[in-house]
């Protein structure tokens, strides 16, 4: 099974490197918490969208999304991704987040490469999962208009 997780967490990760596209579809992103899946952790961002409103090219802008962990269930990141116009610092995956416990995750966009608006997702991938083995993902974004 843990390979089975580690396994789609690769694949996931292989897929948003090379996409700056918001997903469509979204697998277990902030999954409603009944039943088996009461065990999944709850994290409470304190925004979940920046906007960076007009920009010019080559501007660059930093986001920081602030999260609590609001669950009694331990939270570790296992992994943050985004396109490669964004660089992202967030806790190790090392750190455990208890509840109570606050994190922040930073977003550096560059746009020098870009050449149209956007709205571009950051994908946190937890070490925890839900009932059926899946990690637990959850999503921030950010936009600007260029």
């Amino acid at each position: 099974m843990k390979s089975l997780s580690l396994l789609f967490t690769s694949c996931l990760f292989t897929f948003l490197l090379f996409s700056c596209k918001t997903l469509q579809t979204q697998v277990n992103v902030a999954p409603e918490k009944t039943g088996l899946d009461s065990k999944v952790p709850v994290l409470e961002w304190d925004k979940t969208l920046v906007e960076f409103g007009k920009i010019e090219k080559g501007d660059q802008r930093v986001a920081y999304y602030n999260f609590t962990n609001t669950s009694d269930i331990p939270v570790q990141i296992e992994l943050a991704t985004t396109c490669h116009c964004t660089q992202l610092e967030y806790p190790p995956v090392s750190k455990v987040f208890h509840k109570g416990d606050t994190g922040t995750i930073k977003a550096t966009f560059d746009s020098s490469e870009k050449e149209k608006s956007e709205k571009i997702d950051i994908t946190i991938i937890l070490t925890n999962t839900d009932s059926k083995g899946y990690p637990v993902i959850e999503e921030v974004f950010f936009s600007y208009e260029l």
